[in-house]
């Protein structure tokens, strides 16, 4: 067992005050997330992101002297990928894991966090079954119940009484957990879901059978749980039957990709983001403007919530080295933690939120309502 692979629990002080013969030994830090394939936008944003503040970190000496080496994985959208990979991260020394972005694979790796008892921070997953647990995983965003609930109010507030749900089955974790929550609350408010329609199952492929479902349903308005990919392409193939419906779409879809392949056909379409991209804040402008000179592109959602992340795990070693306890206790002890837009801490499960605002796509940007 190497040093820091005790390092990831307890903290040995004089071997991180002195460093032994040679190159003091780096902190290794995973990171997972389907970085490959469709979709793979969202969590090349978040890789994005952890890797400016890990390069920022070892500029200025690293956690108490020690570097910090990212061990990066594409976990292919895969739960069992996930599950492969916390065995890898274990016999490879890593520390603690910035990821998955999705719940499904969050899902695939929790018996092997806990299991090997690796500190584990996903910027995004949100299904209810990841939240209030006493485990390893921490979360930095809002559950499917607050974030369908914001859905749910909104579709009531625009008169919308029947909407029906396209779900991704891939993410099904994330998708039925979602669906769950908008149905409870959606229906406590007086609206019916009359349709939920699963796609991307198993020997399935192609959108145009859920788009025709979907207009079959009868429903007012179209909600779409999937990712900015699938839900440009789903659009599309609504749009392209003439149908004039109102679309929203989940959260997770609310990247640049979703306007990007959507096009004219995502116009109007909804979408909650959880930060605000208005932001003239010095903090956020300054990291907007190096993102954009790094990596030519405009951060993301998963990048703002990946850069949070990543503070939250920096600020947890150095207070575990401080104060000599387990990184777990560290970062449960953290309050106040300055984020990219908002005030950053866990509560005692290791959960934290979002600030969320309600964006409609026009003119082939986002516009906060």
């Amino acid at each position: 067992m190497t040093y820091f692979s005790r390092f990831k629990t307890f903290i040995l002080p004089a071997a991180l005050l002195l460093a032994s013969c040679g190159e003091p030994e780096p902190v290794k830090i995973g990171f997972v997330a389907g970085i490959s394939g469709a979709g793979a936008d969202t969590g090349l944003a978040a890789r994005n992101a952890l890797m400016m503040v890990v390069d920022e970190v070892n500029e200025k000496g690293g956690i108490n002297g020690h570097p910090i080496e990212l061990v990066i994985r594409d976990d292919q959208k895969s739960g069992e990928v996930g599950r492969q990979l916390m065995n890898e991260f274990h016999e490879l020394g890593v520390t603690a894991v910035i990821g998955p972005i999705i719940s499904s694979v969050g899902y695939g790796m929790l018996p092997g966090i806990n299991e090997h008892q690796i500190i584990t921070i996903s910027p995004t997953v949100s299904a209810l079954e990841l939240a209030g647990k006493d485990d390893h995983l921490f979360r930095m965003n809002s559950t499917t119940s607050e974030n369908a609930g914001a859905y749910a109010r909104k579709q009531v507030e625009l008169g919308r009484k029947k909407v029906a749900l396209a779900l991704d089955h891939a993410n099904a974790t994330f998708t039925e957990s979602w669906a769950n929550e908008f149905q409870r609350q959606y229906v406590d408010l007086g609206g019916e879901v009359v349709a939920r329609i699963p796609f991307n199952q198993k020997g399935e492929s192609g959108f145009s059978d859920p788009a025709e479902q979907l207009l079959a349903s009868g429903a007012d308005a179209f909600l779409l749980v999937a990712n900015g990919f699938d839900s440009a392409q789903l659009s599309l193939q609504i749009r392209k039957r003439g149908a004039t419906h109102p679309i929203a779409a989940a959260e997770w879809a609310a990247s640049e990709q979703l306007i990007a392949m959507g096009g004219a056909a995502v116009e109007g379409l909804e979408v909650l983001q959880t930060y605000n991209r208005n932001d003239q804040s010095a903090h956020f402008l300054k990291f907007v403007d190096a993102y954009k000179a790094r990596f030519n592109s405009i951060p993301g959602y998963t990048s703002v919530a990946t850069h949070d992340a990543v503070t939250m795990l920096i600020a947890g070693l150095e207070k575990q080295a401080k104060d000599d306890i387990a990184l777990k206790d560290a970062l449960l002890q953290l309050r106040d933690v300055q984020g990219l837009q908002q005030m950053l801490s866990f509560n005692e499960y290791g959960d934290s939120g979002r600030q969320s605002y309600y964006l409609t796509i026009r003119n082939g940007q986002f516009v906060v309502q």
